[in-house]
């Protein structure tokens, strides 16, 4: 089978910011690194489980670099998008208990994005569904398993990160966390799983149902971010992306997709995919500048409690 230039681009491009993410997350320390690889390990985890288990879609042949049914490279975009939320999210400020919810809105605002382009582009294949039918194509379970999966592993993650000082031992239970975060998917998806087939038995039906989920998760995700108990933006040293990667990969998987549209020709077939792609990634720039904002106003309270600090031992010295 010859050599398609859009995988290759896909993947050089994927394997590229996952080296440098890597680079970033070791220089940091043990857990960072290995938060960034057990990632990589779940999403590979994710694709082959439900290639085998559920068979709901299928990928491309044209993928390089496969483990049986699931493109590594999708792995390595699974890593990045999740640990690019995560450090957003402590960039924000946001308390533990809400930043598994923001995690997963920044995640879904990635794949409301781009999976019906990549359907299209023919990365992989929904079984059963027509392009019309659930988003543009893509199943309504698809996004609210995208909720749960974020979810999943940013709150085992977060528990290992929360009992691992001290103890460093404790930061080689990172690489099991994909076990238990997949069960909590499970779980987690089991009420759209029963309610789906009972009021909205369409092919790729649910979105209401995926619509309810959502405001629940936006409306916590809400709360943490403008909060009055906001802790300071942090993150910085348990980080496993750098915050500059964290932006960078997720303006770059906008791009691809954005990109991919325009140039094979698809925006006639579903003009919809244009706006809601240029929407989402319009949403970034807001983004950053409440980040920016965050840090900057953590780096003003830092600076001035230790001017205070400095005259205050001045006036007792």
């Amino acid at each position: 089978m010859p050599l398609d230039p859009l995988y290759i681009v896909l993947e050089l491009g994927a394997a590229t910011f996952f080296v440098w993410a890597a680079i970033a997350a070791l220089r940091r320390g043990r857990l960072p690194f290995l938060e960034l690889l057990s990632a990589a390990a779940f999403g590979i985890l994710l694709e082959e489980g439900d290639q085998l288990i559920f068979e709901t879609y299928h990928y491309s042949p044209h993928f390089l670099l496969t483990i049986d049914r699931a493109p590594i490279v999708i792995g390595l975009t699974w890593a990045l998008i999740i640990a690019g939320a995560m450090r957003i999210t402590d960039a924000l400020g946001v308390r533990r208990r809400y930043a598994p919810f923001v995690d997963a809105i920044l995640a879904i605002s990635l794949d409301l994005a781009f999976d019906a382009i990549a359907i299209r582009v023919g990365l992989w294949t929904w079984r059963g569904i027509g392009p019309s039918q659930g988003w543009f194509g893509v199943p309504a379970g698809n996004f609210n398993a995208w909720l749960w999966v974020t979810l999943a592993f940013s709150l085992m993650s977060r528990w290992v990160r929360d009992t691992a000082p001290g103890r460093p031992v404790r930061e080689w239970l990172q690489l099991l966390v994909p076990i238990p975060a997949y069960v909590i998917l499970l779980v987690g998806m089991m009420p759209f799983a029963y309610l789906r087939p009972v009021v909205d038995p369409a092919p790729g039906g649910g979105l209401w149902l995926f619509g309810v989920s959502l405001a629940i998760f936006a409306v916590l995700a809400a709360y943490g971010v403008w909060s009055p108990d906001r802790a300071p933006a942090n993150g910085e040293r348990m980080a496993m992306l750098d915050l500059r990667v964290a932006s960078t990969s997720r303006i770059a998987i906008h791009c691809f997709f954005l990109t991919a549209l325009i140039v094979l020709g698809l925006v006639p077939q579903v003009p919809m995919l244009l706006v809601v792609a240029l929407l989402l990634l319009g949403a970034e720039l807001p983004l950053a500048r409440l980040v920016r904002a965050r840090r900057e106003a953590t780096a003003f309270g830092a600076s001035r409690a230790m001017r205070t600090g400095s005259l205050a031992n001045q006036g007792t010295g």
